[in-house]
């Protein structure tokens, strides 16, 4: 993942002699992560079945963690290893940091908000879940979160709201079916 300020370090420059190729043959060019990552929750989106969801859930999941800041994944890797250990304290400290460094990198904050929720710190959690969702509109891990809190802070609504996006980027998400009809029920009532 590309941070703000920081050149990737496996792109060439336009003047690079690399990458010309023969007379009259077009330089390739890898497709960005953000590119990647759109083509990638597309295929989510139109993914017939868990089973054909799952690989895709995973390849996202990867592109989320990669940066190329050695100080990025650093911090996120300490942050990780403390979470693990049950050091939560430690390990908000490394996201913290991680995100005031990289305020534009959004998996620094979709963990930091989990290990809010764990804390039941929903307040932050939310604060949080949002800027991923600001950051990366497709991360249905932090739209999985984001209807977990507010279900949990009574904000049935704004879950329904939430739980319909979730269900457009991700139609298998694990319980989101069976949430969006819960929540259906809960602000819409009941038919007679």
């Amino acid at each position: 993942m590309a941070i703000a300020g920081e050149p990737a370090p496996s792109a060439p420059m336009p003047s690079d002699p690399n990458r010309a190729g023969s007379a009259g043959e077009k330089p390739t060019v890898a497709p960005s992560r953000t590119e990647t990552l759109q083509k990638l929750y597309a295929n989510l989106a139109n993914a017939k079945d868990p089973a054909a969801a799952e690989p895709i859930v995973r390849a996202i999941q990867e592109l989320w963690v990669q940066s190329d800041s050695p100080t990025a994944t650093l911090l996120l890797q300490r942050a990780l290893a403390a979470a693990q250990e049950k050091n939560y304290e430690q390990a908000l400290r490394f996201l913290d940091y991680l995100t005031g460094l990289y305020p534009d990198w959004a998996e620094g904050f979709n963990r930091r908000a989990y290990l809010y929720v764990v804390r039941l710190d929903y307040a932050r959690a939310l604060g949080d879940l949002r800027r991923v969702l600001a950051l990366d509109p497709g991360n249905f891990r932090a739209l999985e979160g984001l209807v977990q809190v507010l279900r949990t802070m009574g904000q049935d609504k704004a879950a329904l709201d939430v739980v319909r996006e979730l269900i457009k980027v991700h139609p298998n998400s694990p319980g989101a079916q069976e949430a969006l009809k819960e929540l259906e029920r809960a602000v819409d009532g009941q038919g007679i």
